[in-house]
Order: structure tokens, then C-alpha cells, then sequence
């Protein structure tokens, strides 16, 4: 195989068994360590790809932001009610994190430079707020008083906590697709008759 075959090849094992990595042990148990054991390379081999951990950290919610960002701006397009554009948003952020979004990000970043940080905060708020923040605002009409299209969808994302705890542990579609609606359901109408 060419060298640069190889690169890509590694590169791409890297960022995938991170990913993994991230999203089952969190940022602060994962290491660099267990990153290059997993992939079977050594740790400078993996330096030689990412210059450190946050880097890599970086680059992966960068990927997963823009396939979810497209997904969401996906969703927005289609001619849909509110709700179901939040439960098909829903729905597609339970495809990819294991865990809540919004505290996964905001604990990684604590262990972070600032510069770095600042860079996890840039990709939350482009590949997830502004997003979702574009189906409230095509929604206006529908928002309380004057809840700005941009608080709503920071509630909306950290509303899904209390979803992030059980949804993984549910057996069936109709379990998951039910706790979805109800929470939707909450989120949009309260819980108030």
C-alpha cells in the first residue's frame, strides 16, 4: 500500500476509534494511550496524526457537527410540523452521541486550553444551535411570547438530557419512539394542562 494510503487509512481508523472511545468512556477517561492501543499504533504514530488529544477531540465533533448540522438543515426544509422536526432532530442526534450533547461538550471543554475550548464552543453553537435555532425561527410563530428562536433551541438541546439517560436502555423502536414524542411533547407544550 502507498505511504499515503497508509496515512489516510490510520487517520481515519484514529478519528473512528476515538469517536468511539469519547462517546462510551467520556473525554476525561479517555486517553491518548487507549486511543493508539485501540488502533494498534504507537502513541508518537498517533501524535504524528493529531498533535494531542484535544485536537483530536476537536476534529471529531467537528465531523460529527457537520453531519448532523446537515441532517438538521435537512430537516428544516421539509414542509413539517414543529414536533416532528424536533423528534426527526432527536432522532438524529440519538444516532450518533450516547450521551447528552450539550453537558458532553461543556464537561470536555472544562478539561481544555482555553483556545481550544473556545474552538468546542464555536462548533456547539454553528453545527448544533444555529441549526436548530433556524427550526424555531421558521417556527416563530408558534414560540411563547417573545422566547427568541435562540433560547428556545438551547432549551431544546438541554431538555434531551433527561432523554440521553434512558433512551439506550429501551428495547424496542416504539419505546424509544414514545419517550421521543412525550418529551417533545413536554418540551413544546410544558407540562401543565
Amino acid at each position: 500500500m502507498k505511504k499515503e494510503k497508509v496515512f489516510e487509512v490510520t487517520h481515519h481508523s484514529i478519528i473512528e476509534t476515538a469517536k468511539d472511545l469519547f462517546l462510551t468512556n467520556g473525554y476525561k477517561n479517555t486517553s491518548t494511550r487507549d486511543i493508539a492501543k485501540a488502533v494498534n499504533i504507537t502513541q508518537p504514530a498517533l501524535y504524528y496524526h493529531f498533535s494531542n488529544k484535544e485536537v483530536l477531540f476537536i476534529e471529531i465533533n467537528k465531523q460529527i457537527g457537520s453531519q448532523l448540522k446537515y441532517e438538521i438543515e435537512k430537516i428544516q426544509k421539509e414542509s413539517d410540523s414543529l414536533e416532528n422536526q424536533l423528534i426527526k432532530c432527536t432522532n438524529a442526534l440519538l444516532n450518533v452521541y450516547h450521551r447528552d450533547i450539550f453537558s458532553f461538550i461543556h464537561q470536555s471543554a472544562a478539561e481544555m486550553e482555553p483556545e481550544n475550548k473556545q474552538k468546542l464552543f464555536y462548533i456547539l453553537n454553528d453545527y448544533y444551535l444555529e441549526p436548530l435555532q433556524a427550526i424555531f425561527e421558521s417556527n416563530k410563530q408558534f414560540l411563547k411570547g417573545k422566547v427568541p428562536s435562540q433560547k428556545a433551541a438551547q432549551f431544546y438541546l438541554m431538555s434531551l438530557s433527561l432523554l440521553f439517560s434512558t433512551i439506550h436502555q429501551l428495547s424496542t423502536e416504539k419505546e424509544r419512539s414514545d419517550q421521543i414524542a412525550e418529551l417533545m411533547d413536554m418540551v413544546l407544550h410544558g407540562v401543565l394542562p
